[in-house]
């Protein structure tokens, strides 16, 4: 299912970025989550409203990292954000 959707950020979050790192809030929970470099382009990235597989492109393009890696990382880190609500799935 990640492999093949879009996400959408939740109104739920507001998200900070201060250099390379983001800090996202749930409002809700009143919960953050810090994001390193790769997690907060990953997070832009589906803020644009790329597909899964572009997001992964654009990374493993940006850090130069094989693409089993970038597929890896984003499937973590999107899986970690859907189980806390701060994005959902558009098919």
């Amino acid at each position: 299912m990640i492999r093949t959707s879009r996400f959408v950020r939740t109104p739920r979050v507001r998200a900070t970025t201060e250099g390379e790192e983001t800090v996202l809030l749930d409002v809700e929970r009143g919960r953050y989550y810090a994001l390193n470099e790769v997690g907060s382009r990953i997070w832009a990235l589906v803020c644009e409203g790329l597909p899964f597989s572009e997001i992964v492109d654009r990374v493993c393009t940006e850090y130069d990292v094989a693409r089993e890696r970038g597929e890896q990382d984003a499937d973590l880190l999107i899986r970690q954000l859907l189980a806390e609500s701060l994005v959902r799935c558009e098919r």
